[in-house]
């Protein structure tokens, strides 16, 4: 059924949905559904083990190899968790596991997190941030640069996928460098290197790409111009999150989950290990490319320590504020949410201290 967010307690909310599909409409061009197949809150086995599941936002790629080498390296089973890790469809397929507890974590982009808790008043909650910055940059070939957004009026910019995180990104770029979005066409140019030759038969002017996609590029096939979503639409990146129903449930089960993540982190950003990380990405991953995966590597370990080594995973309060006050001015999201309902820093806190 199609349902219209009211003024009901969260704990309602979740209680509805144990009941019955719930089917929520996006502003931001999401649409969840939540639909009542929860799970155990406490599934804690006999030797003090817990056993849960983590749906990746899309796949099984070198984006998420840290839960994976968390798993692989035993750093999941130190801290007494049996993970299954799944490969999602799309954020809005990982988010909606979570909220109908076929997953107990799962793992969105910041901006996607924040129209589904704002605007749908989505049970959900963000417990960390994997990458400390952005991983979308703005591409155009250098004989026709773009460096500003304000450079797009009236242009073209190719887009990963209609209504999510690129879109909606391009969009919160462009209010804040006041341009009027309907102004820019942006075709669905999807991930890898297609982008660039469109670009070079003058289909789009620029494209919003991940950065390892640029990087391949400039490698192997020439130089491009770039610049981070950052530099002009700051925005928490991806996170994870878990239900509400998690945490009143009381479950340390996220604490476990960050806990082996911060150790995978620490030992994947070694190079002395890349091929360890690379052997453990292929077991879920078989058809990746060693080379390619060793080439993006450093730039996906820049990304968990942009903040600092000491600083992986947290999540920057002032980060998310501000990304949600330019979604709110870019009318993707209707209202603010208060901070505490987009993050909790508790589990990062424990899983620190363990």
């Amino acid at each position: 059924m199609t349902h219209t967010p009211s003024p009901m307690s969260r704990r309602s909310f979740l209680r509805l949905g144990a009941t019955a599909g719930l089917l929520l409409p996006s502003a931001g061009g999401m649409t969840l559904l939540l639909s009542g197949c929860g799970g155990d809150d406490n599934q804690v086995n006999a030797d003090g083990s817990m056993s849960g599941s983590y749906m990746t936002a899309s796949g099984l790629t070198l984006s998420f190899v840290e839960t994976m080498v968390a798993k692989e390296r035993g750093f999941f089973t130190e801290h007494g968790l049996n993970l299954d890790i799944k490969g999602g469809q799309g954020t809005a397929t990982a988010i909606q596991a979570v909220l109908g507890g076929s997953a107990d974590l799962t793992r969105a982009n910041g901006i996607n997190a924040i129209i589904a808790v704002a605007n749908q008043q989505a049970p959900m909650v963000s417990i960390a941030s994997v990458r400390q910055k952005s991983q979308f940059e703005v591409v155009s070939l250098p004989d026709k640069p773009i460096t500003n957004p304000s450079h797009l009026a009236g242009r073209t910019c190719g887009i990963v996928s209609t209504g999510g995180a690129t879109e909606n990104l391009l969009d919160v770029m462009l209010i804040n460098a006041g341009v009027d979005p309907r102004t820019v066409q942006r075709p669905v140019t999807g991930v890898g290197t297609a982008a660039y030759e469109l670009a070079r038969r003058g289909e789009v002017d620029a494209w919003v790409c991940v950065n390892t996609d640029r990087d391949t590029i400039q490698k192997q096939i020439g130089e491009v111009t770039f610049f981070s979503t950052d530099e002009f639409a700051p925005m928490p990146s991806d996170s994870y999150n878990t239900s509400l129903k998690m945490v009143e449930s009381g479950s340390d089960m996220p604490v476990r989950f960050l806990a082996g993540v911060l150790k995978a982190i620490d030992y994947a950003s070694k190079e002395e290990n890349w091929d360890q990380v690379i052997t453990d990405l292929r077991k879920y991953n078989p058809e990746t490319n060693p080379d390619q995966a060793r080439a993006e590597l450093p730039m996906l370990v820049e990304s968990w320590l942009a903040a600092g080594p000491e600083n992986a995973l947290q999540l920057d309060e002032q980060t998310w504020l501000t990304g949600q006050e330019s979604l709110v001015k870019a009318k993707l999201v209707d209202s603010p949410a208060s901070i505490d309902k987009l993050i909790n820093k508790d589990y990062l806190t424990r899983a620190r201290a363990l």
